[in-house]
């Protein structure tokens, strides 16, 4: 059983759409604690890890735990349904094999959801460790991501103890943008225990900048390992990517 109120239909649709940007289907896992979500895309080049505690909700009960898969197409075109100042209501009914959402405004509408089959096999958190910290102002990365974009497929990141860089080449040219640590910086806090550098496909990039619905953003990384950031979401909420590197072959 499962059933949830929540009053901020903003902080729902960011959610939808931070998924929609690199999954086809979502997989939920419904606790007493929260709502859980750990996948690989499709490529198994990246990976989505959201995190959403019970308290964001108004209400929220749970008995149990519960697997949730919906198609992300059906469940964002429900989504853009959702008008600003609805209030937001979601059931799980098994009996049906589907997920309601109500949306309780000037009208109250309600749309009942096919849920499809939960996968077999379950993804495993990965909990990597990291050589590199940054805090960022998101706008910043999104900017980096654009700029390299004019050049290059793939974006290069390069962290040292003063600065974080981002570069790219291609047929047309290079692009750097280089963030300094400073009291004016779009870069505010910077741990590096060893500078490193590391290669990424820059379609995924941009993907993931589009999912950035906060303000601030941190990056983890290693040389020549995955990249890790995350964002909050809502109050106590977290959504982070993983996304492998690509090997420069010599």
């Amino acid at each position: 059983m499962f059933h949830a109120t929540l009053d901020s239909s903003k902080t729902w649709k960011q959610i939808v759409d931070a998924l929609a940007t690199l999954l086809t289907e979502a997989n939920f896992l419904i606790k007493k604690d929260g709502i859980f979500l750990i996948q690989y895309d499709s490529s198994r080049a990246a990976m989505v890890d959201l995190f959403l505690p019970s308290n964001i909700f108004q209400e929220y009960n749970c008995k149990g735990e519960n697997e949730v898969s919906i198609g992300l197409d059906e469940l964002a075109k429900v989504s853009k349904r959702i008008a600003g100042d609805d209030r937001l209501e979601f059931t799980l009914d098994k009996s049906q094999n589907r997920f309601e959402i109500r949306m309780i405004g000037l009208a109250e509408r309600t749309f009942k959801i096919q849920l499809l089959t939960p996968p077999e096999e379950k993804t495993q958190k990965i909990t990597p460790s990291f050589e590199i910290r940054a805090e960022l102002f998101s706008d910043a990365f999104k900017q980096a991501v654009k700029d390299i974009g004019v050049v290059s497929n793939h974006l290069k990141i390069t962290a040292t103890k003063e600065s974080l860089g981002f570069g790219g080449i291609g047929d047309v040219g290079e692009a750097e943008v280089s963030l300094k640590l400073g009291d004016d910086s779009l870069l505010y806090d910077l741990e590096v225990k060893q500078e490193a550098t590391a290669m990424y496909a820059l379609s995924y990039l941009s993907e993931i900048a589009k999912a950035i619905s906060s303000d601030n953003l941190t990056l983890r990384m290693t040389g020549n390992k995955p990249v890790m950031l995350e964002f909050p979401i809502a109050e106590g909420g977290i959504i982070k990517f993983l996304l492998a590197p690509r090997v420069e072959r010599r």
